[in-house]
């Protein structure tokens, strides 16, 4: 199933074996994943969850010392395979439909925590439940504000407008290429695609190492492989 999670979300399931050795548990709970996930938000590798939460009131480091749990008698640091309960299990299951409610191509760790949500609500006495309640999460507010977050980071990916010379570089990469009998646009076209406009601050950096444009463009077009 792993093999559907993004890279983020591997992450927290490999935090979630740390967060269970750390606490002498020979098992993984879903309060393990919560708390992973948590962490994750702490360190930078759940950007989305994070502001997410955030939107909440919700600050990761807080949160992770309001969940207190039992300490185990398992070895602190035991090695090896330590399995998942079937309540952590079930939750790993409805975080893939969490995703494909979501249209999301992995698994993340935002569809983790929604399916946690959803296993607290079908059993609040567990520590999973106790943990969600004492946070003050709910399956739809988090719902909501993992929209409002996505609809944030969405807003600030800037696509980059290309300016009239620009184009006319490109454009002119383009017509170099063609002389030369290739189908593809290489380096080399590039570079004498930015050499064919006046450009104040290409000229100037030529200038200022003495580089003349004309002898560049023609060594450039020397050094281009010519395809028959």
């Amino acid at each position: 199933m792993f093999e559907r999670f993004s890279d983020q979300a591997r992450r927290v399931i490999v935090l979630t074996q740390e967060e269970a050795r750390e606490r002498g548990h020979d098992y993984i709970g879903a309060e393990h994943m919560l708390l992973a996930i948590l962490r994750a938000c702490e360190i930078g590798s759940a950007a989305t969850t994070a502001r997410a939460l955030a939107e909440l009131g919700i600050e990761p480091a807080a949160a992770r010392a309001q969940i207190a749990l039992t300490p185990g008698t398992a070895e602190h640091g035991l090695s090896g395979h330590i399995p998942f309960t079937k309540q952590a299990r079930k939750a790993l299951e409805n975080s893939l439909r969490e995703a494909q409610r979501l249209e999301h191509v992995h698994i993340e760790p935002s569809d983790i925590l929604l399916a946690l949500t959803s296993t607290a609500d079908d059993d609040p006495e567990t520590p999973v439940g106790t943990a969600v309640t004492t946070l003050g999460l709910t399956h739809e507010k988090l719902r909501r504000a993992l929209r409002a977050a996505s609809t944030y980071r969405a807003a600030t990916i800037v696509t980059p407008h290309f300016t009239t010379r620009a184009q006319q570089a490109l454009a002119r990469a383009d017509v170099e290429a063609r002389k030369s009998n290739s189908d593809r646009v290489d380096v080399g076209h590039l570079l004498l695609g930015l050499l064919a406009p006046d450009d104040e601050v290409v000229r100037s950096a030529l200038q200022a190492l003495g580089i003349e444009p004309e002898q560049l463009a023609t060594e450039v077009r020397n050094r281009l492989p010519r395809e028959e």
